[in-house]
């Protein structure tokens, strides 16, 4: 699948040109937060006046297809990789490759530290605490329903397993710990909103009573808000990423609420530490974005 990539990148032999040329590495594009981030990264490295291209797989589990895409990335030449691996595998393989090469290789969308090999800078947020924020505003909407009491029926939408699904359903389960909130199940959407939508009406034909849906991502949460619409309950729905789409449907009601960690911001921030790694100024090892629930009160505000 070549024709991600800019034609007047690929077609250049390498060390054709002094000019900086970057490479965002993505999971997939199926997701908007995806989308979003490499816009936002686009953006940055044209104002540079920067080569910018991005590769990813088909689908956010095709972990090989990734690591492939690494390696093709360095055969090309570029200047720097950024990526945003598909599991804890691929990622370790990433940065094997671009360290053996000397490529300059940086991971967002995450902060946790890989245990070997040379990661220049993690641009990200903290997951774990933005899933224990998730876990907050479930306690809050959950003794709004029940008179002050946290409890009741709540289940998760997990991504593919690795470090994002980890950290984001751990944090929410810590946030619920020492609640009387019962957590009936906790199963693997893969990031997608149609799969999100499945496993809740599974949730709900086998939990009636089911109070709240948590996802890991917003594509999944709105599939669950889609399902529980469908099946003519009301139940509420807690998505993470904060994308504009998500933003829509909470300011419509649709959805509850979402974590906002503002995937576009995240882009251009990774193009910022790139260009400061490659000036020779000292980066990282972390660039934290700071998150914000959004819900119906607030909501305005990310919507500009």
């Amino acid at each position: 699948k070549k024709a991600e990539a800019p034609a007047d990148t690929a077609s250049k032999p390498e060390g054709a040109s002094d000019k900086v040329s970057v490479v965002i590495i993505s999971p997939a594009l199926t997701s908007v937060f995806h989308q979003e981030l490499v816009k936002g990264a686009e953006e940055a490295a044209k104002q540079r006046g920067w080569d910018f291209s991005h590769l990813e797989p088909d689908k956010e589990t095709n972990s090989a297809d990734q690591v492939a895409k690494v390696q093709d990335s360095i055969q090309r030449g570029v200047s720097a990789i950024s990526i945003c691996a598909v599991n804890d595998e691929a990622l370790s393989q990433a940065v094997k490759k671009a360290n053996d090469a000397g490529v300059p290789i940086f991971v967002h969308n995450s902060i946790t530290m890989v245990p070997e090999g040379k990661v220049e800078a993690y641009i990200g947020y903290d997951q774990f605490e933005g899933g224990r924020k998730c876990g907050e505003k479930a306690i809050e909407l959950l003794k709004a329903k029940y008179g002050g009491v946290a409890r009741g029926k709540v289940a998760i939408l997990e991504g593919t397993a690795g470090i994002h699904t980890r950290e984001r359903a751990g944090g929410f389960r810590k946030a619920l710990e020492g609640t009387e909130v019962q957590i009936v199940a906790s199963q693997s959407a893969n990031w997608l909103r149609k799969e999100g939508a499945d496993r809740t009406t599974e949730f709900l034909q086998k939990y009636p009573d089911l109070d709240l849906v948590f996802g890991c991502s917003d594509a999944m949460a709105q599939g669950a808000a889609q399902a529980a619409k469908q099946a003519g309950k009301t139940v509420f729905t807690i998505g993470l990423d904060g994308n504009p789409d998500a933003l829509a449907d909470v300011k419509a009601g649709t959805l509850t609420a979402t974590l906002v960690v503002f995937p576009r911001e995240m882009g251009i921030r990774t193009i910022e530490t790139i260009e400061k790694r490659l000036k020779g100024e000292a980066v990282g090892p972390i660039e934290k974005i700071e998150t914000e629930v959004a819900d119906k009160t607030n909501v305005d505000k990310f919507l500009k």
